[in-house]
């Protein structure tokens, strides 16, 4: 009998049942899920709001600056195809003097800080300002709320160990990751759950199976958690090797969600894990903690990620 014929019924994800010819992730390490949905042409797919929320702050910072610099030239050769006569107090020397004198007067009009230096005349040019003003406003209003709604947004800063330890548990063998929490705020009502994606050989379907926690929920995450699967007669993946496991594609999906005091709402985390992040016969060193003086705890959570070679599991 097939070790891979150990299988209760599947729980749906929405990833369905397809087996792909090629190795596939539905779920990046960075949490995001890893489908790309097309079909509906460029702005039928486009979600501006969602992109700005979820670009990194250094793309976000980019775009920003980018965007406010690429509307300051087009309004400048907008003033300069009026005409430079139109404005008052512009320094008549070179042609390049005066297009960056109507750049800077075009920031001064975006931004409505308006220095006076350079003023319009002329009902073209005062009309292109006063379009520019409005801008600014409806631009600067825009990228205010997207930054509020970046930053405002409650979130579960889970830090995940980068590997996947095969340990020794229990006199069995465990399949593990640990988390901590990278923020100062408190997660509480911790709960987790551990799903596997593989190619049934068989079946030639994508099988998913429900993995049994030795613990799926915690009150508070105030230091790290090990998440342990036991490996036990009642395991989809027991006699599984990380060979096994390559050549099934296998995935391990991670749901996370928890309360995050500051908001007092209901946070989620997503992560995976491929074979290949997957470790045999390790078992991970517990994380350096020290008290103060005061009394308060310390933890080192960049030793997350560090295990030590088991000689047997």
């Amino acid at each position: 009998m097939s070790i891979f014929n150990n299988k209760k019924s599947s729980p749906e994800l929405g990833f369905g049942n397809k087996n792909y010819n090629k190795n596939v992730r539905f779920i990046n390490q960075d949490g995001r899920i890893n489908v790309k949905r097309t079909g509906l042409g460029r702005l039928g797919n486009l979600d501006i709001y969602h992109w700005f929320i979820t670009i990194s702050l250094p793309k976000l910072i980019l775009v920003i600056i980018l965007g406010y610099t690429v509307m300051n030239f087009l309004f400048a050769g907008t003033y300069y195809l009026i005409g430079c006569e139109n404005f008052g107090g512009l320094e008549m020397q070179t042609e390049m003097t005066k297009f960056m004198s109507l750049f800077f007067f075009s920031a001064q009009t975006l931004t409505t800080v308006g220095y006076g230096h350079v003023y319009p005349t002329g009902i073209a040019a005062s009309s292109v300002s006063a379009i520019e003003s409005l801008t600014g406003l409806l631009g600067f209003a825009l990228a205010t709320g997207i930054l509020y709604g970046r930053f405002s947004r409650p979130k579960a800063d889970l830090l995940y160990s980068k590997n996947a330890l095969m340990a020794p548990y229990m006199g069995i063998t465990g399949l593990m990751f640990r988390i901590t929490n990278k923020m100062q705020y408190e997660l509480i009502e911790c709960e987790a759950s551990v799903t596997i994606s593989y190619n049934d050989p068989e079946t030639k379907k994508r099988e998913f199976d429900q993995l049994k926690l030795e613990i799926s929920k915690i009150n508070f995450l105030t230091l790290s958690w090990t998440i342990v699967h036991p490996i036990d007669d009642e395991s989809p993946i027991k006699g599984w090797t990380l060979k096994d496991m390559e050549d099934r594609d296998m995935e391990m999906i991670i749901l996370m969600k928890a309360i995050n005091d500051t908001f007092s709402q209901t946070v989620y985390s997503r992560y995976s894990y491929k074979a290949d992040e997957m470790i045999e016969k390790a078992k991970f060193k517990p994380l350096k903690q020290e008290a103060t003086r005061n009394g308060r705890i310390v933890i080192s959570v960049g030793d997350i990620h560090e295990y030590d070679a088991v000689q047997e599991v």
